[in-house]
């Protein structure tokens, strides 16, 4: 008795003295697969951009919620046949886990991160803002050998005008739908924002995203929600500040938001590919211009690596230095747990 008393003592012990796993000085369970992965692809980003956000802000001690994050990685972006690919092309080779990228319908032949995923109970959808017809995944159809969009159980929606569908009918969303509306567009197919005429859309990236991921979340217990952004490319290219900005604003909000619902099995990825690298004007006016009109700023060529910040369960895979086409392996490892020996307390084992 007094044997077994002294077994449970030690073990009493051992599991109060337990160390508390942190990751960024933050609580963090490690490999614990999340029940619903956010993954932002936004072409030109680097964490370098994230001073736009913050030095707006008076307030010194103010963090984005970009800062907030367990996880920072970092990617080479290059494929077998070129070196700096352009950002579609790069994002295609982190859900497929490829570098055979030809630009050609052999692309899309390769079973994508959400094909995976399907395979482990999620249910996907796909989100394009700002893409052209040929930066879209929608070109994929286009093959005779089409895994990337498998419409038959995949939602993918696009800013864009809408366009009728083979069967001649119109698809369309809106945030502000009936919630018979939002109801009908959580069945695959492709869908086109209606508020986007003339090139421009009138609800916002964050609206689009609060509603479509929140119904899919009311309805599924395990979600996949990819969000690719050329927008803010767009931004940087054409030296418009604002524009990029609110483009960042707008998931900087969307991050904000996920937060706020206060579930701890959310995994937040962003990703970025065909970083655009800015040299910023020192201070004072020179900055004030710069923000207002895009002047007194350098730019350089498209960076050889691109950022990954993660947040949330899982999140620990995505720290370090690693290919592109490393992101598909990263999102699907999970360790085997670890598993505990009573031989280690026991004093009776030889």
């Amino acid at each position: 008795m007094v044997q077994r008393f002294l077994i449970l003592h030690v073990v009493f012990v051992l599991a109060s003295c337990a160390r508390v796993q942190t990751l960024n000085l933050e609580k963090h369970k490690y490999s614990e697969r999340p029940n619903h992965i956010i993954w932002f692809q936004i072409a030109g980003f680097s964490e370098e951009h994230i001073p736009l956000l913050r030095f707006n802000v008076t307030e010194a001690e103010y963090h984005t919620n970009l800062e907030k994050i367990d996880c920072l990685g970092k990617m080479w972006n290059f494929n077998l046949y070129k070196l700096r690919p352009d950002a579609s092309k790069s994002f295609l080779s982190q859900v497929n886990g490829s570098r055979n990228i030809k630009e050609s319908c052999e692309d899309f032949e390769t079973k994508p991160a959400w094909a995976y995923l399907n395979d482990l109970g999620y249910v996907s959808s796909l989100f394009d803002s700002g893409a052209t017809d040929d930066q879209s995944l929608e070109k994929s159809l286009k093959c005779p050998l089409n895994n990337t969009l498998d419409i038959s159980n995949l939602r993918y929606y696009r800013t864009g005008p809408e366009i009728l569908n083979d069967k001649g009918i119109k698809k369309s969303f809106h945030y502000q739908e009936s919630a018979a509306g939002i109801k009908d567009t959580m069945a695959p197919g492709i869908y086109y924002d209606k508020s986007c005429q003339n090139n421009i859309c009138y609800s916002s990236l964050s609206n689009n995203f609060k509603t479509l991921w929140g119904q899919l979340a009311k309805d599924h217990q395990k979600t996949f929600f990819l969000m690719r952004d050329f927008n803010f490319i767009k931004g940087l290219k054409k030296k418009d500040i604002s524009y990029a900005k609110e483009s960042l604003q707008e998931l900087d909000r969307i991050i904000s938001w996920v937060k706020a619902q206060k579930r701890d099995d959310v995994l937040i990825l962003i990703s970025s590919a065909e970083t655009m690298n800015i040299e910023y004007p020192k201070e004072g006016k020179e900055w004030a211009d710069f923000e207002r009109s895009g002047k007194n700023i350098l730019y350089k060529n498209a960076s050889l690596m691109s950022p990954v910040l993660a947040v949330g369960p899982m999140s620990e895979n995505f720290c370090g230095l690693f290919d592109e086409s490393e992101m598909l392996k990263r999102l699907l490892h999970r360790p085997e747990s670890k598993q505990f020996s009573w031989d280690l307390i026991n004093p009776f084992s030889n």
